[in-house]
């Protein structure tokens, strides 16, 4: 945290609060403008010194007196800054709340382009934690493109929400996404695009397992494969469904819409589960662990454990091998000199017996 940040962050502050204050011989009302752009310097200097509680609090103060103020721009600047700081608390149910109440202020502004690039980069940020809410906020940029006369980037958006529906098995979400597309490629006359948009539709209906929806899906021109799909999944034929599944005009489909159509059987699409990474050993893996899951001094002890072992320990350790027992010098060693056994001593100095000369002995 740097100090210097800090403490004009709170000058920044206590200026934005005196300006809200009134008195009979200074300001007769709060100068809420002034306040509000106060609060909004003091949240971006309270973030550059990581002190994030403090920068939601400004945000938050700062958005609330712009809207106060009708400046509609700047609160939702502010609100998308505040997105962003919850995003790096890692706290994505508050990012997507703020993201949202950001783009409804940049339409009632008449900032579409703002309220599209708002909601645009908070899908990108919140698409691995929620990815459903992700995928609705690029059918809303979708909307807002269209509503604009934009299609082709409509449709931009649209396919962007498609992958995370189909990655994600989503299909009801996906069909719907489909939909709007289809329509966008009717207006651009792209024949090719609405064909490829009738097979995905019947892939995805029969990925519900609903073969009448995915008779009435199809609107135009569609792939001979469609009806072959159609056909297979009715007469519970699997072997078809298979190699169906790789005609060209599947392959060359979204890799999402194609993995799907590869998983389909007669009740459905049966995806596979993720495989879930398992956890190696302690000493290869846990031992070099980031500072951010474990303190420092506990992965030093782990180092300092694993380093005072020799290599061999580490790698039986590593390949799940069990060491090999060695034999402890306690324990008396018979040695057989000239087919005889030979007693053993328990002289710790020399423990082969004797004198400690040099006797040669014919070991079998």
């Amino acid at each position: 945290m740097s100090s210097s940040n800090v403490s004009l962050a709170l000058k920044e502050k206590k200026s934005a609060e005196a300006a809200l204050k009134t008195s009979f011989f200074g300001n007769w009302k709060p100068d809420i403008d002034s306040a509000a752009h106060h609060f909004e310097k003091a949240a971006q200097l309270f973030k550059v010194s990581k002190s994030y509680k403090e920068s939601r609090e400004c945000y938050l103060e700062a958005a609330k007196y712009f809207e106060q103020a009708r400046v509609l721009f700047s609160a939702a600047k502010c609100y998308q800054a505040l997105a962003m700081v919850c995003k790096e608390q890692n706290e994505f149910n508050k990012t997507l709340e703020y993201i949202r109440l950001a783009g409804d202020l940049y339409t009632q502004n008449g900032t579409t382009p703002s309220a599209v690039i708002c909601y645009t980069k908070g899908a990108e940020h919140i698409a691995a934690a929620l990815p459903g809410d992700a995928a609705e906020l690029y059918l809303m940029s979708a909307e807002l493109e269209r509503d604009c006369e934009h299609p082709r980037d409509a449709i931009k958006h649209l396919l962007s929400a498609k992958r995370i529906f189909g990655k994600n098995a989503m299909y009801k979400e996906c069909i719907r996404a489909v939909l709007i597309a289809r329509d966008l490629y009717g207006e651009l006359d792209n024949f090719p695009q609405i064909q490829k948009c009738n097979l995905t539709l019947v892939i995805l209906h029969l990925a519900l397992g609903d073969t009448v929806a995915a008779k009435n899906s199809i609107q135009g021109d569609v792939s001979g494969i469609a009806d072959e799909l159609v056909e297979a999944v009715e007469s519970g034929d699997e072997e078809s469904l298979e190699k169906l599944s790789k005609h060209n005009d599947v392959i060359y489909l979204d890799a999402e819409i194609a993995r799907i159509a590869k998983y389909l059987t007669v009740d459905g699409a049966s995806m596979p589960l993720s495989k879930t990474s398992q956890k190696t050993t302690i000493s290869t893996q846990e031992a070099f662990k980031s500072s951010s899951n474990s303190g420092k001094s506990s992965n030093k002890s782990m180092r300092d454990e694993l380093f005072s072992r020799s290599n061999k320990e580490n790698r039986d350790e590593l390949f799940g091998r069990s060491p090999k027992p060695v034999p402890s010098h306690s324990e008396p060693v018979s040695i057989v000199k000239n087919d005889e056994p030979v007693a053993p001593t328990t002289d710790s100095s020399n423990p082969f017996g004797g004198d400690g000369d040099d006797d040669e002995l014919d070991l079998c």
